[in-house]
């Protein structure tokens, strides 16, 4: 009998990182920093803040 093996599902904290680094990227502020312009105004940026919040509250308890 073969073993069935299953992959888990990522967990809250992975799915918010790697979110966060594909907001970024869009908006140009990972890897090399060339953002976009007026990046600082935008959704994606502020959906960046609200991930650094909610993983702040996620590792600190």
């Amino acid at each position: 009998m073969a073993i069935k093996t299953t992959k888990d599902e990522p967990t809250e904290q992975e799915t918010l990182i790697k979110e966060k680094i594909a907001l970024a990227k869009k908006l140009g502020i990972w890897g090399s920093y060339k953002p976009v312009a007026g990046f600082e105004s935008a959704e994606e940026f502020n959906r960046i803040k609200q991930i650094d919040q909610r993983l702040t509250e996620i590792i600190n308890g």
